[in-house]
């Protein structure tokens, strides 16, 4: 399992990250990290209990329709990479990676 941690790893891998291998956790993961976001954030934002994104963060529970859904509402240009693990640039569905790579090639 993916540190929730530690993704620079596998950011800065992107064939890895992009190859659909990543499972719903690291995702959920990787979104949480790329967008600054930290627990009472979330907390405030979805009214999922702080503790309650600490353990799906650290896979000792697993994530639910709930936090699925409230990752998807809080930040809907993933919502099909969370779901999938792939992307679909041209109807405005992408990954952190992608949205950091333009980022990083405007500036």
């Amino acid at each position: 399992m993916l540190d929730f941690l530690d993704i620079s790893k596998y950011l800065d891998n992107s064939k890895y990250f992009l190859n659909n291998r990543m499972n719903i956790t690291e995702r959920i993961n990787v979104i949480i990290q790329e967008e600054g976001a930290n627990r009472p954030f979330l907390e405030k934002q979805t009214g999922i209990k702080a503790k309650r994104w600490t353990n799906v963060q650290s896979g000792q529970a697993k994530a639910y329709a709930e936090e699925i859904e409230a990752i998807a509402k809080l930040w809907p240009e993933y919502a099909y990479w969370l779901a999938t693990g792939k992307e679909l640039p041209e109807a405005g569905q992408i990954s952190p990676l992608t949205k950091r790579a333009h980022k990083n090639y405007k500036t």
